[in-house]
């Protein structure tokens, strides 16, 4: 057996090898990475000991190229740290060998609904990697999630792009795009102008073209890697896919692309509008768990619609696994429901939509009757006996199924992240989950960029329970709409309630919680009861009826102070009966005195249940 060498392992390898090792033994934080050392002490007398196994670490880490930020010694294990500087070298090397990370996590994911676990054969021929993995270890899948997470944010923040001159010898315009980090250059692409649309395109090797792929996935883009017989290995982006990327340096190198193409004189006026429109638009969706949500505002309902329509079942149980493994519980942090049997949706690209659209109204298809128009989310509403002929009507006016509009049955699934569900997550991001960061950050942006300031203002009021909670103390002052204060809140109590009587503890559908509100009025002190209980409502989805489990209370207000009690403590309130759900009670949580025992009657919430209609 020969010898190593310094140098022969290269830097991208030994990086992915330290990652590995976090992966079967060690923990990853928000900006720190810590690869855990045991040892054999609980041998009479060990040869070993953790002491040698980590200074061996150590040495073998400084032979390939890394550097700890610490080492923190402990009873029964010791743990080497990277962070700071030490991390982002770690994440750099990482950088160039993460289609490896996405190609282990897709398998694992791909493999999860089939299997208890994943076997060596598979990941081996996967992945050259001879191990197995149990799917029941979330701990390994999350860390693996939060590794590439950081990886991507790195590559985010640190990435460089530059675009080459514009060169107009050939028969498209075309630029050289490059991606650099600290100068050097990992990945570029090149983009053309097709006449009608944007592209941009890669041709190489398989390595290439995964790095590339990653590159424009870290930066919030999605592409795919195909091989193209006498190309090789492709990389293939159309004008959605190039504005998807919100990463600041490529969309000023996809202006400047456009800009000087229009300052030549080779994009029309119009053309030139609505691609500048699109580019500061962008897409409309955010990614949680691997799955991609289109997010809407509701300017008429004032709310925030975060929503997943899946072409499959398959596709549908991907996902709800994948919200499950996060922590997220159906019916209360998402909804699932099934609708449009019998119809079509069609999905037309962006840029086309406005032509589709006119090409229907010159056809013989009367709107309304044939076809319906959802201007906001560019796509076609049509019934399945006239969904050929609309299909026909957009491809006489040359429009390309597949390429500038997708038909899809409205007989789908729809999976709804709920209010609630919001505010999980971004108690998720508090404590320190990357992806959860992210997905808020990306939802601030869309909203932003697509709706404007009431979107964001609306998604801050769903959020601030969640960033709010557990900080609040009494007293609290009381105003009315006037602005003069009329109370003050001076207790919070809680019990919870079975029956006629208060207990300890209780679960389930007949358990209450009872909260009293105690308040002083010109000297005089107040109650007022609040008590939440289970509501619950059926769905039918095809043969199954599925009863949900919600917090409902309707206290009812006698006077104007107790409503300003009520809206300071729930953001709710008006005379006579009031109807507070689940934002209300998130509301609550805010306080100190209720935080924890609105959290424990929460976890006595009554199982959804699934009732099949039996068979006649």
């Amino acid at each position: 057996m020969e010898a190593y060498r310094r140098g022969e392992l290269s830097k991208e390898e030994a990086a992915l090898a330290v990652i590995f090792a976090v992966l079967y033994d060690g923990s990853v934080y928000r900006d720190e990475i810590w690869l855990a050392v045991g040892g054999p002490e609980k041998e009479e007398s060990p040869i070993m000991t953790r002491d040698h196994f980590t200074a061996f670490w150590l040495w073998a880490l400084r032979e390939l190229g890394f550097k700890p930020s610490a080492v923190y010694p402990g009873r029964d294990t010791h743990y080497i740290v990277f962070k700071g500087d030490e991390l982002n070298g770690l994440l750099k090397a990482i950088t160039p060998v993460l289609p490896s990370l996405h190609g282990l996590r897709d398998a694992l994911a791909e493999f999860a609904d089939s299997f208890k676990v994943v076997t060596r054969e598979v990941v081996k021929r996967k992945f050259g990697v001879d191990w197995t993995y149990d799917v029941r270890n979330e701990g390994f899948f999350k860390k693996l999630e939060e590794i590439i997470t950081m990886a991507e944010d790195y590559v985010y923040r640190n990435v460089t792009v530059e675009r080459g001159s514009l060169d107009t010898s050939g028969r498209l315009p075309k630029a050289v795009i490059r991606f650099k980090l600290d100068g050097e250059e990992v990945a570029h692409i090149v983009m053309y102008w097709t006449g009608s649309e944007l592209q941009a395109m890669f041709g190489g090797s398989r390595e290439k073209a995964e790095r590339l792929a990653s590159i424009i996935r870290a930066l919030g883009g999605e592409a795919e890697v195909k091989y193209v017989k006498g190309k090789g290995q492709e990389v293939k982006l159309y004008t959605d896919g190039i504005t998807t990327i919100r990463h600041d340096g490529w969309l000023k190198a996809v202006r400047s692309f456009v800009d000087e193409l229009y300052n030549k004189g080779r994009i029309s006026e119009e053309r030139y509008k609505q691609l500048v429109k699109d580019i500061d638009a962008g897409p409309n969706t955010v990614k949680l768990a691997g799955v991609e949500f289109s997010v809407y505002y509701n300017d008429t309902r004032n709310t925030i619609e975060v929503e997943y329509q899946p072409g499959s079942e398959t596709s549908k149980n991907a996902a709800l696994n994948a919200l499950s493994a996060r922590g997220l519980v159906e019916g209360v942090h998402f909804t699932v429901t099934t609708g449009g049997a019998g119809s079509y949706v069609i999905r037309v690209a962006g840029e086309f939509y406005a032509k589709a659209v006119e090409a229907l109204a010159r056809s013989r298809l009367e709107e309304g009757k044939h076809y319906a128009i959802r201007s906001k989310r560019c796509e076609i509403s049509v019934k399945t006996e006239h969904k050929d002929a609309v299909v026909n009507a957009l491809k006489a006016a040359g429009l390309e199924e597949g390429k500038h509009f997708a038909v899809k049955s409205s007989g789908h699934y729809e999976i709804r992240i709920t209010h609630d569900g919001l505010r999980q997550i971004q108690r998720m991001a508090q404590s320190g989950d990357t992806e959860a960061e992210r997905f808020i950050r990306g939802l601030k942006d869309v909203l932003r960029r697509r709706y404007g300031d009431n979107a964001v203002k609306k998604l801050i009021e769903v959020l601030t329970p969640a960033r709010e909670e557990g900080t609040l103390d009494l007293p609290l002052a009381v105003y009315d709409e006037k602005g003069n204060m009329v109370a003050r809140v001076v207790d919070l109590r809680y019990e919870f309630v079975k029956g006629d009587q208060p207990v300890d503890q209780c679960a389930g559908e007949n358990c209450r919680l009872r909260i009293i509100v105690e308040y002083e009025v010109g000297g005089e002190r107040r109650q007022l009861e609040i008590e939440w209980r289970w509501s619950k409502v059926q769905k039918k989805k095809g043969e199954t009826t599925v009863t949900y489990f919600f917090e409902m209370a309707w206290p009812t207000v006698k006077d104007d102070v107790e409503a300003a009690v009520l809206e300071t403590l729930t953001g709710k309130a008006k005379r006579g009966k009031v109807y507070l759900l689940a934002d209300q009670l998130d509301a609550l949580r805010r306080f100190k005195a209720l935080k924890d025992a609105i959290d424990k009657w929460r976890e006595g919430r009554p199982a959804n249940q699934h009732t099949t209609k039996a068979m006649k």
